[in-house]
């Protein structure tokens, strides 16, 4: 495994070449393949003020890093097989370690065009909150520094009934999910033996996305929640999450917009609230964040170049993270993507006491 990233960097640099054109491409096949390879490196300069900084007891960390995402889905008549796999290899100043996981593998029946079932590992994605997701109860947390990656779904049963409408409402559809956690199965999911049921209910009415959601637990207490989502006018949208633990002072809101400016200017900012703060393992585990990304297309007309800045901010501690980063598109979907991040704060805050005080990242995707 210790040459994989070699291997992936040269399968990456390999497709560079000028485009093919597939005549199969236009063929109705039973199959659909995609995903996409990526190489990264990381020089990462540590903070002394950390608590873990004896952990490494030295000034700075090189990494090395590959992955692979491979999504293949294949259909016959009513069935569909869906699947994603990741392969990951790392090189952290010459310590090795390596994952394989099956992040998504479910089968997919459908009865007639408005029912259906999906029976096996699946990550639903619930929520319209970009960095966040209070409502994504069946989701593991997105990654604060690439809320896009894909996430390892857990095992379940969904069935879900979708019908369209003319008027103003246009859509209505129903899902019910049923998902139980214990030593053998989904036990990263929750440290207790229990059965998970949720509900969600989804409106299109007058242009706006809605959903509804009841989660009953067996062994602790039920919640609910919803989210929406608009767009006020074509470049302007707004949504919203809510989450609540019924019976309980426990509840999380998050508010957002994206707007997309005449001279392609894309901001996307949020803020989110919750009322008990979190395990600090996880990410966004204080009271409140406010975070925005600002993405600026072709700038200086730079041709398949974007430069781009996100900052997330506790308003807790007045800690930050400030991300400084740059895109290339190459021939045959190749990206690029360099970027500066810095944590900030005082001793003793979140982003003050990280490990990592800044990272130059550099990332290069072949997408298929």
């Amino acid at each position: 495994m210790k040459p994989l990233h070699v291997i992936l960097f040269a399968a990456v640099l390999g497709n560079a070449g000028d485009y093919d054109f597939d005549l199969d491409a236009i063929e109705v096949k039973p199959y659909t393949l995609s995903g996409y390879l990526k190489g990264e490196n990381k020089l990462q300069r540590l903070n002394e003020d950390s608590p873990l900084f004896h952990t490494k007891n030295k000034e700075s960390m090189k990494t090395y890093a590959s992955e692979g995402d491979v999504k293949f889905a294949y259909f016959q008549d009513a069935l569909k097989l869906d699947s994603e796999v990741m392969v990951n290899y790392n090189d952290v100043d010459g310590e090795y370690s390596d994952a394989y996981t099956i992040a998504q593998l479910f089968v997919q029946y459908k009865f007639d065009q408005n029912n259906l079932i999906e029976v096996g590992k699946k990550a639903p994605k619930w929520g319209k909150g970009y960095f966040v997701n209070p409502i994504a109860f069946f989701d593991r947390k997105k990654d604060p520094n690439d809320p896009d990656a894909s996430r390892e779904g857990y095992v379940m049963a969904n069935y879900r009934y979708n019908k369209s409408y003319d008027g103003d409402v246009r859509n209505v559809s129903f899902d019910l999910i049923v998902m139980q956690s214990n030593d053998h199965m989904n036990s990263d999911f929750s440290q207790k033996k229990e059965n998970n049921v949720g509900f969600k209910a989804y409106f299109l009415a007058y242009d706006t996305d809605i959903d509804l959601i009841y989660y009953h637990r067996s062994e602790q207490s039920d919640k609910i929640g919803l989210d929406f989502s608009k767009n006020l006018q074509t470049n302007i949208e707004v949504h919203g999450e809510f989450a609540k633990t019924l019976g309980a002072d426990d509840y999380a809101y998050l508010v957002g917009l994206k707007y997309l400016t005449e001279f392609e200017l894309s901001i996307t900012s949020e803020y989110f609230y919750q009322k008990n703060q979190s395990s600090k393992s996880e990410p966004f585990y204080d009271h409140q964040y406010f975070m925005n990304k600002f993405s600026q297309k072709e700038p200086f007309d730079w041709l398949y170049g974007s430069l781009y800045y996100k900052n997330i901010y506790n308003l807790e501690d007045k800690s930050m993270q400030n991300s400084f980063g740059a895109t290339y598109s190459f021939k045959n979907n190749m990206l690029l993507d360099i970027s500066y991040n810095m944590n900030d704060g005082q001793i003793g805050s979140e982003y003050g006491s990280k490990l990592v005080q800044d990272t130059l990242w550099t990332k290069l995707y072949w997408y298929f």
